[in-house]
């Protein structure tokens, strides 16, 4: 069933395989990732490389190809005139790695899990859902009846990844099978796993009869994921031959990619967003005064020269290409006058405290932002304590607002086009926990706003409360909004299939990916 040919000669370490190597095994893709997965549980896990995983491994009722939102799982749907009701006819033929069938129980299961978990990805649903929604009406067809309309409903279901039942109930342990299906896939995607070393190395083999069929001139036989945290590494790598794909290669080698005949560079827009949050319940950033002195201490167009990537500035908590923008908003600009007046009126009117600065170990483009800003504190009278994390660890961090540090750098990713994907998840109190929400910022009548606009069919009306919503916020400076980043991704020609989707900008769908002559 499984095509299996190269676990046994990839080298112990992070390794970088050999270029001799590569060309014996065209069918098996080779991809530079900066960043780990470490959690595969769909009820937990969500980033961009997790996410990446989870396509691979797993089955959604939706998927994203390109920008468009693509029935996966699902053959047909119905909706209510109010958008309350959705009804799905689930194709008859999905299965799982184990060979039993995708039934509309096993959707219905995987909802029922996670909201029950209440993970990270779970904001999506939780105050349209209860724990009657969804009902399976026959083996292939299931109902979502929502508690309240909510018609970017379709949007949210790319992320609803269905597990199989009986893998779950079989390794349930005392925590809902969370410890088993962090490390482990129950699923029906197009791969399965094979070896697995967070860190350091992650196999995905491919699924040679696989229920939903491939839609390229061919398909993987599977790819490795591999751990190259340095954007040098991944470039030496790829133009060696010894990977085919890189995630984070440096704008600056942009050239080097281009001059070479045998590899393509793909730039695009989009609305990968970075921002500095702070913690809004911290001992220092809990003072209005005080993140407003370090908003305007940033040195935004410093970073435009200093970032290995084009960046764009944002004019706001929202990015000007995203829906829901409000043009006009008041933010800070780099002015080290406003900066030294809001600390005036702080609880700290000479500075002289330190703040901790958290971002990626070994990723420039967050060590940067850190950099500058240390530089514009050091003039304000306040010292930046710059501290490098795993990936993992910053997560773990931003759990609660005690373990949460005074400034953390996080990228986000709206997960649909709309503004209830972008400050849902940043902005409600109520997400308190998750790495999108690491500002721990709280405020009731945004709360209400963002409660009631996801609810409403009518365009206007909730752009009224978006806007509102944005306000407020902006006036309460609950994070230092830095840029979008454009998306830079290197592959070798040999490579086919790759679309870009802003709804992955850092990664590709590798079902849809074949190799000629690698």
């Amino acid at each position: 069933m499984f095509k299996r040919t190269l676990f046994l000669i990839l080298v112990a370490s992070l390794a970088l395989v050999t270029s001799s190597l590569v060309m014996a095994q065209d069918d098996i893709l080779l991809y530079g990732g900066n960043q780990d997965i470490d959690n595969i549980d769909p009820a937990t896990g969500e980033n961009y490389s997790i996410n990446a995983a989870l396509r691979s491994l797993y089955d959604a009722l939706y998927i994203y190809r390109g920008s468009d939102t693509i029935p996966h799982l699902v053959e047909s749907h119905e909706v209510n005139d109010d958008a309350t009701v959705w009804t799905f006819t689930l194709h008859d033929n999905a299965v799982f790695h184990d060979g039993s069938p995708v039934t509309a129980d096993a959707v219905v299961y995987s909802f029922n899990r996670a909201m029950a978990i209440s993970g990270p990805p779970t904001w999506r649903w939780e105050t349209i859902t209860d724990e009657n929604s969804a009902q399976a009406l026959d083996d292939h067809t299931v109902q979502f009846t929502l508690t309240q309309p909510y018609a970017p409903f379709i949007g949210t279901l790319p992320q609803l990844f269905v597990v199989n039942p009986a893998i779950v109930e079989a390794n349930l342990g005392d925590d809902m099978g969370q410890t088993f299906l962090k490390e482990n896939a129950a699923g029906s995607g197009p791969f399965t796993q094979g070896r697995w070393e967070i860190g350091n190395i992650y196999e995905f083999i491919a699924v040679d009869d696989y229920w939903a069929g491939w839609t390229g001139d061919d398909h993987l036989d599977g790819f490795f994921w591999i751990i190259q945290r340095d954007a040098a590494t991944q470039l030496n790598s790829l133009l060696a031959g010894e990977t085919h794909i890189a995630d984070t290669v440096a704008a600056s080698d942009k050239e080097k990619i281009i001059d070479s005949p045998d590899h393509v560079w793909e730039e695009h827009g989009g609305f990968f967003t970075n921002t500095l949050k702070m913690n809004n319940q911290g001992e220092y950033t809990s003072d209005i005064h005080l993140r407003m002195a370090v908003a305007h201490a940033m040195n935004y167009e410093a970073m435009v020269d200093a970032q290995d990537v084009k960046i764009t500035i944002l004019p706001g908590p929202t990015p000007a290409n995203f829906v829901g923008y409000v043009e006009g908003l008041a933010y800070p600009k780099f002015d080290l006058d406003a900066a030294r007046a809001h600390l005036a009126q702080s609880a700290w009117p000479e500075g002289g405290i330190t703040l901790d600065y958290v971002y990626v170990t070994e990723f420039p483009r967050e060590e940067i932002p850190g950099l500058i800003l240390l530089e514009g504190l050091a003039e304000i009278g306040i010292e930046l304590n710059m501290i490098p994390m795993l990936w993992p660890d910053m997560v773990a961090s931003c759990a609660t607002p005690e373990t949460g540090p005074d400034i953390i750098n996080i990228y986000t990713l709206p997960p649909f086009l709309d503004p209830d994907a972008h400050l849902y998840n940043q902005y409600h109190s109520d997400q308190w926990g998750s790495f999108n929400s690491c500002s721990f910022y709280q405020n009731e009548r945004v709360n209400e706003l963002l409660d009631q606009a996801r609810t409403i069919g009518d365009a206007e009306t909730r752009q009224a409360m978006y806007t509102e919503a944005q306000e407020l916020i902006s006036a309460e400076q609950p994070s230092v909004w830095m840029y979008t980043e454009d998306s830079s991704f290197a592959l070798n020609t040999c490579v086919k299939g790759f679309v870009y989707s802003p709804m992955y900008p850092l990664t590709a769908l590798f079902q849809d990916l074949w190799m000629e002559g690698c």
